[in-house]
């Protein structure tokens, strides 16, 4: 037996009141002996007996009384004859993914996962503890009342979420509202991308209940690219998009809202899209909004497609020979494309490109290590000069690969880098060492590092400055062979060191960081969302939002769906290997799947311990004080 009151038992104490009195009246005083009282004391004696019974069984009876009372006050629940189920902590995980949006019949799938779960939470009693937890995270608690009002209020996310992670927060709520027996009810469209997980959930003893129903598989048509390049448009670029359909597909090309290019893809799967590269011009300036839109079908969140570019007037750079003849042809060529152009040193926005070592440097700057290692020692003063907070370390040759770090689980795709660096051979460097003191400063980790050799820095960026650990030679390194290596330089020149700020893709419901000096996030309809702090959760609907530092637009958040959700498969109403699915996410002792609602209820309750004794203890209270009441009428 457990009780979910147990402070209450404390009221049992009580039960040594008529105990209490029962004593006192035993208590004897000094005996007077009067002959008109010989009679009586005679007919008790004979009646002695009868009465010691009448009181002891009263005193048990009142003793009773208090004692169910005090139990019933504690809640208790037990495996035992009672009524209802007993208390119960249950935590809903709400499948509210992208695929199901689905609609059939003039009715959104998503809207019957919806009415499942609230006919679950109308059977809720005011003993009872329950949360929904959505694909994205989100969790919704209360009374039923408030439950049902957050219902009301969901909708489909843009993108797949986490199911393993929703899983694994509602066993932990479930388990918080001991000691009702902890169930986690799942409900769920059954798409087999969204029961993929990299790490399964093991909930041990808790139960974890599965209703899934699917939908017969609609022929479904998807943009599952939109690839802007480059970053930066002056004023021209070039758009890549990919589109799976079963039969051929009809696309128009936005920016801004206005219709800019059309055309006809032909069928194709999901594995090998259609691609089709369209050449731009934008009239804007600034950030601007794209899409590819295909026509409506069943699943309408997959449909549209959005990108973001920046157009602007191309860069101005100053080169010095002292940077090498790789950079500088890397230069002229982007100067020849007329996506960089030529400035005089020391202008203002004037990137100067050079080695570290060279004299009459002035930020802005791109800086490589020096070729000759003699001198390392005037490099490292001219960055003192410079105050950047970066001094270079003793040469190292082994060979070691540089690899961008992960930030804040989103692509940062201004985004040449991460192929530029990615798996890079790097035969000499000089590691980077942080030392915002000075030369004698101590070092730490810096969070303005882009790549890494051998575990330390190797090419970092700041206020002003991009400074490399190599110099731009073969013979150091093999980043200046490969093809990622201009687009790079570009994205160097106009994203660190100039102006068009940051560039993120991201996922729905995901967190990402770096957001220090953003303080709104510009929404596609227009409203502002404040943003304070480091770390930012994206918003769980698809489109453009534009970062913003007070009425400045300083990059873009572009939130897509993933690809992987426009694979209906699973959605069909075959629901045989529900359990197969739900064990790509769950380990655990008791874990079930059911294919009707009515069923995957019952079962939930089901595993409640026991029923709630509150009545049952209360009724005894009540029988315990009438018979006390009729034994001593009479």
């Amino acid at each position: 037996m457990a009780f979910l009151a147990p402070a209450f038992l404390a009221l049992a104490a009580l039960a040594g009141v008529p105990l209490l009195v029962h004593l006192l009246r035993r208590r004897v005083g000094r005996v007077v002996d009067f002959p008109a009282v010989r009679y009586l004391e005679r007919m008790e004696q004979e009646h002695s007996k009868d009465l010691k019974l009448r009181n002891r069984l009263l005193l048990l009876l009142r003793l009773l009384a208090v004692i169910a009372v005090a139990l019933a006050a504690a809640r208790p629940i037990a495996r035992l004859v009672g009524v209802g189920h007993a208390p119960i902590a249950v935590a809903v995980v709400l499948d509210n993914s992208l695929s199901a949006g689905v609609v059939q019949d003039g009715r959104m799938h998503f809207d019957s996962l919806r009415a499942d779960t609230k006919r679950l939470v109308s059977e809720l009693t005011s003993d009872d503890r329950a949360w929904i937890v959505t694909a994205d995270g989100r969790v919704i608690g209360g009374a039923p009342a408030a439950l049902q009002a957050g219902l009301d209020a969901l909708t489909p996310l843009g993108g797949r979420g986490n199911l393993a992670e929703a899983t694994r927060r509602a066993v932990g709520l479930a388990r918080s509202g001991a000691p009702r027996t902890p169930v986690v009810a799942l409900v769920s469209d059954g798409q087999r991308s969204t029961f993929v997980s990299d790490s399964v959930v093991n909930v041990d003893e808790v139960p974890v209940v599965m209703l899934r129903h699917g939908v017969s598989l609609p022929r479904n048509r998807a943009v599952v690219q939109a690839l802007a390049e480059p970053v930066r448009w002056t004023p021209s670029g070039a758009v890549t998009l990919g589109i799976t359909a079963p039969d051929s597909a009809a696309w128009r090309l936005t920016l801004d809202g206005r219709t800019v290019a059309r055309g006809t893809v032909p069928p194709a799967t999901l594995d090998a899209p259609s691609r089709v590269t369209s050449r731009l011009a934008s009239a804007s300036t600034g950030w601007v909004r794209g899409s590819v839109e295909l026509e409506a079908d069943a699943l309408r969140a997959d449909d549209t497609r959005w990108f973001a570019v920046r157009v602007a007037s191309p860069p101005t750079v100053s080169v010095r020979n002292e940077g090498g003849p790789f950079l500088g042809a890397a230069l002229s060529t982007l100067v020849d494309e007329k996506r960089l152009a030529r400035g005089r040193e020391g202008d203002t926005k004037v990137v100067t490109v050079s080695s570290a070592d060279a004299a009459g440097l002035k930020l802005p700057v791109l800086l490589t290590a020096p070729r000759d290692p003699l001198s390392v020692g005037e490099a490292n003063r001219q960055l003192d000069r410079l105050n950047i907070p970066w001094r270079f370390g003793a040469i190292a040759r082994a060979q070691v690969l540089a690899r961008v770090p992960a930030r804040g689980g989103a692509a940062d795709t201004a985004a040449p880098s991460t192929r530029a660096f990615d798996g890079t051979p790097v035969r000499l460097r000089y590691p980077l060492v942080y030392s915002p003191g000075g030369a004698g400063g101590k070092p730490t980790t810096a969070p303005d590092t882009i790549a890494t050799a051998g575990g330390t820095p190797w090419v970092v960026a700041g206020d002003g400055y991009v400074l490399m650990g190599s110099p731009i030679d073969p013979d150091a390194t093999d980043l200046p062979l490969g093809a990622a290596f201009v687009p790079w330089v570009l994205e160097a020149l106009a994203r660190r060191l100039g102006d068009d700020g940051r560039l993120i893709e991201a996922v729905p419901g995901q967190t990402v960081t770096g957001m220090r000096g953003v303080t709104g996030l510009e929404r596609p309809d227009g409203s502002l969302l404040p943003v304070s702090g480091d770390r930012l959760t994206v918003p769980g609907q698809a489109g453009v939002y534009f970062l913003r530092r007070q009425a400045n637009r300083t990059g873009a958040l572009v939130v897509n769906g993933e690809p992987s959700e426009s694979d209906l498969a699973g959605l069909g109403p075959d629901t045989s290997g529900a359990p197969a699915l739900l064990a790509g996410i769950v380990k655990g002792k008791d874990v079930v799947a059911i294919a009707t609602a009515s069923a995957w209820q019952k079962s939930v309750f089901s595993r409640a311990a026991g029923q709630a004794l509150l009545l049952p203890f209360l009724a005894l209270a009540l029988v315990a004080l009438m018979a006390e009441a009729w034994i001593s009428g009479r």
